[in-house]
């Protein structure tokens, strides 16, 4: 057995779910690989040919393309969800509620070593499926932003692949393994601690895709018709946009359609008569700040879960 097989505590987790581990690399070959085979196939048929007898077979590989896309798209942002399941319940809690630990802990391995080898493990093999999701999706668009047809509806910006384009789905993983081992010990429950970890990771998700736009200063500009976040920008993240009122103060769009749009001032007859447009957006350029800003504070949390696990699990069984 050499250095890097694994021992003790780690060799006996691995043998543990080892069935788990498998699943997880098929899985994440197969969604990988749908991807690849579909950027493959779109390259040969060509996206972008003139109607006539590849036309068809184009059409057909464009739309694979753009499903497999959003499928890696989609895994990428639910992994938090899958690791924090995982974790909470067969990793940690189960071990808890039906007494497991106690084997371990009898043989030389404190409680914080025991739990230190799931959450390293946990946190490594749920950091490489991210990587590798986040990596195939980057190159991917890279090559269908390329394309006019392929790149219809792939703005930066969308929910559903947005954490996937960078660096922060990783920190959401680790924060699933993180919040999974607080659940785990503090109820040490499956089901309770599976349910508590995936609402708590679940909602720091959605507040984060609520608050996201407003973590790194936008870009603000007023103007005429001609004026406009899209002549500056090729995606532009428009958060707010509207009219300036002869008074100075600004009515958004949303508020226009509130109040009935035919009779605000965002009305057509009201804004060819020189009414100033204002618009508060992201461009394309803020992607990775927002990125950066996004992770950092999601890994703080982790952290914080992660110390008070050891807390707990110190507390109960120093």
């Amino acid at each position: 057995m050499n250095a890097l097989t694994p021992r003790g505590p780690a060799w006996v987790a691995i043998r543990q779910h080892r069935p788990a581990l498998w699943t997880a690399l098929l899985l994440t070959v197969l969604t990988v690989g749908c991807l690849v085979a579909a950027r493959v196939w779109v390259g040969s048929a060509g996206a972008m040919v003139s109607c006539g007898k590849g036309c068809e077979m184009s059409t057909t590989a464009s739309g694979w393309f753009r499903w497999a896309e959003n499928y890696v798209g989609h895994a990428a942002v639910l992994l938090p969800l899958v690791v924090v399941a995982f974790t909470a319940g067969p990793l940690i809690a189960r071990e808890l509620e039906s007494g497991m630990y106690r084997l371990a802990w009898t043989q030389s391995v404190s409680p914080a070593r025991w739990l230190a080898v799931r959450l390293a493990g946990a946190a490594a093999i749920a950091t490489a499926a991210a990587v590798l999701l986040a990596a195939t999706l980057r190159w991917s668009r890279s090559y269908s932003q390329e394309d006019t047809l392929l790149s219809m509806d792939r703005s930066w910006t969308g929910r559903e692949v947005y954490p996937a384009l960078g660096v922060t789905v990783v920190g959401y993983v680790l924060l699933a393994v993180a919040v999974g081992a607080l659940a785990a010990v503090l109820l040490r429950r499956t089901l309770l601690a599976m349910a508590a970890g995936l609402a708590a990771t679940g909602g720091v998700s959605l507040f984060f895709a609520w608050v996201r736009p407003y973590l790194w200063p936008v870009v603000k500009t007023e103007g005429g018709a001609g004026v406009g976040p899209f002549t500056a920008s090729s995606e532009p993240w428009v958060v707010r946009e509207g009219v300036v009122l002869a008074d100075g103060s600004r009515m958004t769009y949303k508020q226009c359609l509130d109040m009935g749009f035919s009779k605000s001032p965002c009305a057509p007859d009201s804004t060819s008569t020189g009414v100033t447009n204002f618009y508060e957006y992201h461009p394309a350029s803020h992607f990775w700040p927002l990125q950066l800003v996004e992770t950092g504070i999601v890994l703080v949390l982790a952290a914080a879960c992660v110390y008070g696990a050891f807390k707990v699990l110190g507390r109960r069984h120093g």
